[in-house]
């Protein structure tokens, strides 16, 4: 009992911006409570998409309610029961007509990645400048001259970006997330952030082609919770029941 109200307490920390790292910690080492801690989130994120914020408060309440019930059956025996509220609302919305079926039937990470890849536009948010040939390369959408004229000893972060996007156009998945790390990993080592944002987006999106929720959704959670990142609008219109049900159905 005391774990599940732990787990409460820090999903209301959670919800206002603060963090534990005690919980964390604890979420990283304990796969127990870091399921538990998954069904939370899905409750909350189902709650939200109905349009049921409201409810939140009253479903905490039920969940503490039920962790101190105690049941004497037939012997003298006692019991204390621990039903998981969280997942009986979430599992309410979901199954609330054919079409809640539906999705959890058919949803998938490939899917989820068919419905919010889109390409990038280089340019629209970069100043173009004296074209080099893989930037022409790319404005032409010729993705394997883009790679063929990548130069591996030449790189930087927008070179590396730029054939992480080639490799995605391509289905090159592997290869687009090597790209796009390496473009994070010199970010780290420099202090710099140039491309970060971008490299950052496109590799989560990268993870949900490859079938890896578990993979994205750290990525996108971090992109959600911070609005001066590049992508924050585009991620925070996602439907994060949905990729909270996807990670359900791959971990079960």
């Amino acid at each position: 009992m005391e774990q599940h109200q732990a787990l409460i307490d820090h999903l209301d920390k959670s919800l206002q911006g603060e963090s534990s790292p005690e919980m964390e910690q604890l979420l990283s080492n304990d796969p127990e409570a870091a399921r538990e801690w998954n069904y939370l989130l899905l409750a909350v994120d189902a709650i939200q998409e109905a349009g049921l914020q409201q409810q939140v408060a009253t479903i905490k309440e039920e969940w503490k309610i039920q962790q101190a019930i105690v049941v004497k059956p037939t012997g003298g025996i006692v019991r204390r029961m621990s039903r998981n509220i969280a997942k009986i609302a979430a599992i309410l919305v979901l199954v609330a007509g054919g079409a809640a079926f539906y999705k959890y039937a058919t949803i998938s990470s490939g899917s989820l990645y068919n419905k919010y890849y889109s390409s990038y536009e280089l340019g629209t948010s970069r100043g173009a400048g004296d074209e080099n040939a893989v930037e022409k390369a790319y404005h032409t959408r010729d993705w394997n001259a883009v790679l063929s004229g990548f130069n591996a000893s030449k790189r930087d972060n927008k070179m590396d970006f730029l054939a992480g996007m080639a490799d995605l156009e391509l289905k090159k998945y592997d290869d687009a997330i090597e790209h796009f790390e390496q473009v994070m990993a010199v970010n780290a080592q420099s202090g710099s952030d140039y491309f970060q944002d971008e490299a950052q987006y496109y590799l989560a999106i990268s993870w949900l082609a490859k079938n890896k929720v578990n993979e994205a959704l750290p990525i996108l959670e971090k992109i959600r919770a911070n609005k001066d990142h590049l992508f924050h609008d585009k991620v925070a219109k996602m439907s994060f029941l949905d990729l909270r049900l996807v990670q359900y159905k791959e971990n079960k």
